[in-house]
């Protein structure tokens, strides 16, 4: 069995993905913090629930991050605190595999917030559309960052540093890149978590 309760050779349409986003102060979960978090549940291609919250990070929001993401310190101004937020994420989250792009910047961030708080860091199994994008897409576009995918495969939601609005982004990526990756005989998800450690692929020539 898989970490998260999700069996490796579970065909990809069972499989129940959570892909999520965060929006920080900074880069570094050791020196800076949560403030905003998103996630959209999703199985066979459909979304099935979504959770979105503002955080209140503790601390002054850098103006060089607000221009980014658009977040101010009004906006976190009285938002709840992330270990109120924590019990439902962590409900959300149960049982599925946690895809993000760059998937290991918002699971650090929540780790931290997780271990500050107490709590048992994540231990379910992920997957990171940016790996994948790297092996199934690459060559194809000038580079792998959300909102370049996002135009170069005319995915439907575009990214806007908003925690939301970049999982709706990723979660369409996502979808093209299992359907890629079918192509290359990927139909569980052992495969397709397999693909971010192999080379890039090419499609089947066709003989």
């Amino acid at each position: 069995m898989a970490r998260g309760g999700v069996d490796p050779g579970t065909p990809l349409f069972e499989v129940p993905f959570a892909v999520v986003d965060v929006e920080t102060t900074g880069g570094s979960p050791a020196t800076a913090f949560l403030t905003e978090i998103a996630a959209a549940r999703f199985r066979g291609g459909e979304c099935v629930g979504t959770l979105q919250t503002l955080v209140d990070p503790g601390c002054a929001v850098p103006p060089l991050i607000s221009s980014l993401t658009g977040i101010t310190d009004d906006m976190v101004d009285g938002a709840p605190s992330v270990s109120s937020v924590l019990p439902s994420l962590l409900e959300f989250v149960h049982g599925a595999v946690i895809v993000g792009h760059n998937v290991s910047f918002d699971m650090s961030f929540l780790n931290a917030a997780l271990v500050s708080d107490g709590r048992d860091p994540l231990g379910n199994t992920t997957v990171d559309t940016l790996a994948l994008a790297r092996r199934l897409v690459r060559p194809d576009v000038p580079n792998c960052r959300l909102r370049t995918l996002a135009g170069a495969l005319h995915l439907e939601h575009v990214p806007t540093h908003r925690a939301l609005d970049d999982v709706r982004a990723t979660a369409d990526l996502l979808h093209l890149l299992i359907e890629r990756a079918t192509g290359h005989g990927v139909f569980v998800l052992g495969d397709l978590v397999g693909l971010t450690s192999e080379p890039v692929l090419r499609p089947a020539r066709v003989s």
